[in-house]
């Protein structure tokens, strides 16, 4: 097979794979809440010209990428989930596909490529819910840390991007240490022109969102409490989640917890995780042998030679992997910092996503390197093994989707109250919203609790008389709906 017959292959085998893997979320509404809700209301307001979503609604950090993504879908397919959630399954397609092309150039064969790429093209289920979760970020740092690399020999428009993407999800800051490194590795350091021009491009696009946010409101479209401040804000925001009590306790959590089920090494049952609505049990004691005897054997076959002639420098491909490989270290460690994270419930995956980089960063460097077939041939063979059983996992849970598909209390409630005529509402913010986007803002739910949309507030308490009371149930009277009475 030609290089390029063998590229074409490659791409299409991990496009197939990524679909496969979210095939599931990119039509499953049961899954929508109201924090993933809220970017579908930003783009609807987007898309309708009602609004300029910088940030997240309600908070002053997460620029409104996703949002933005998702408006020019909306004019195509209407403000629907599918449509919210395409881009970013396109998204994921790219930085798969980026990865593949960008292990190519550095002179490594496509099929090995696909192989190293294959920890990002065929996640496990609980991974492949979080990278394609609408949350304001979820699979997009990834393409802001491969968008870096790509940029590293223009540090003016590196510094721009980093800017951006740092604004967009905080965990981006992880690829300027990594960035050091690769530096260092392929012996490539900027001159002190370059760090400026990197500092300057990224000043001058702080500067930039910053006099944009002093003029746009936090609470959503006009109509209501009109919010506005310093960027600033957003890095304040952040500083109050980080703490080191207890920092030990959660990164032991997550590698003791988290990491086993992330790469699906063991068995657990998905809805054991917060909105995976299944009660299949994924993941197997196969796949984690399997792709540990992969990694180890990797790891010791590029290890061993350092003891004889040291690292290797002045090589891009080593670097890249050192770059991608201590971003997914720092993302560990990293989770660590979050105060807000809670030891006796299950680890929050989405917060330690940019941990896949670590297999993909050895894989590659490995098969890049290693000059004996046998070993790569096993290597090769584990990985194999491993995605084939991730690959079932991904079968079976959308098996279960087409032939006993969850109930949606959410869909169920909201097409009532637009068939009753029923315009206002009031209900808690995890009923609020996400009612609210099914609805396509022919119902508007004020919340009772958390407010995000401050319009939303004004216009049921214009309408007061007509507006109904969403009481989850039990309760004492008024018609019942799903899980609700309406009152």
């Amino acid at each position: 097979m030609s290089d390029r017959n063998e590229y074409r292959a490659a791409v299409t085998v991990a496009v197939a794979l990524v679909v496969l893997r979210s095939a599931v979320q990119l039509v499953n509404e049961r899954s929508l809440d109201s924090d993933q809700a809220i970017v579908g209301l930003m783009a609807t307001h987007l898309s309708e010209f009602r609004a300029f979503p910088l940030f997240f609604y309600g908070q002053n950090y997460m620029l409104g990428v996703q949002a933005w993504l998702a408006a020019p879908f909306f004019w195509i397919g209407g403000p629907t989930v599918t449509m919210l959630r395409l881009p970013l399954l396109l998204v994921n397609v790219g930085v798969v596909w980026g990865l593949i092309a960008t292990f190519r150039r550095l002179g490594l064969r496509p099929a090995f490529g696909l192989v190293a790429a294959l920890p990002l093209a065929i996640t496990t289920p609980v991974m492949s819910d979080a990278l394609l979760r609408p949350l304001g970020a979820a699979v997009e740092p990834f393409a802001w840390v491969l968008a870096l690399w790509a940029l590293r020999r223009r540090p003016l428009w590196f510094g721009l991007v980093f800017c951006v993407g740092f604004l967009h999800r905080e965990f981006v800051v992880y690829a300027a240490p990594a960035m050091l490194v690769a530096q260092a590795i392929e012996r490539a350091w900027w001159s002190r022109r370059d760090a400026l021009m990197a500092v300057a491009g990224f000043a001058g696009a702080w500067v930039c969102i910053d006099l944009l946010k002093r003029s746009v409101n936090v609470y959503g479209p006009a109509g209501g409490t009109f919010e506005s401040g310093a960027l600033f804000l957003q890095s304040q925001q952040i500083a109050m989640w980080v703490t080191l009590d207890a920092y030990g306790a959660r990164v032991w959590h997550l590698v003791s917890h988290g990491l086993p089920d992330m790469f699906g090494l063991r068995p657990y049952v998905l809805d054991s995780y917060h909105g995976l609505f299944s009660a299949l049990t994924v993941g197997s004691h196969l796949a984690g042998v399997a792709l540990g005897t992969a990694l180890v054997l990797a790891i010791v076959r590029l290890v061993t030679p350092l003891r004889t002639r040291g690292l290797r420098t002045g090589d891009a491909g080593d670097a890249l992997g050192w770059y991608l490989g201590t971003i997914g270290v720092a993302a560990v460690f990293g989770y660590g910092l979050n105060g807000g994270l809670d030891t006796q419930a299950m680890p929050v995956v989405r917060y330690a996503l940019f941990v896949l980089f670590v297999p993909v960063a050895i894989l590659m460097m490995f098969l890049r390197h290693e000059t004996r077939a046998r070993i790569r041939a096993v290597v090769v063979a584990c990985v194999c093994v491993w995605a084939a059983a991730t690959a079932v996992d991904a079968t079976r849970v959308a098996r279960e989707f087409v032939t006993a598909p969850p109930d949606n209390p959410h869909r169920e409630l909201a097409d009532d109250l637009v068939a009753h005529g029923i315009h206002y509402a009031r209900g808690g913010y995890w009923d609020a919203y996400v009612v609210t986007f099914l609805a396509r803002e022919r119902v508007i739910v004020a919340s009772t609790e958390q407010v995000r949309i401050s319009s939303y507030q004004a216009l049921v308490d214009a309408h007061e008389s007509e507006a109904v009371t969403l009481v989850r149930q039990p309760c004492g009277g008024g018609r019942r709906v799903a899980a609700w009475c309406l009152e």
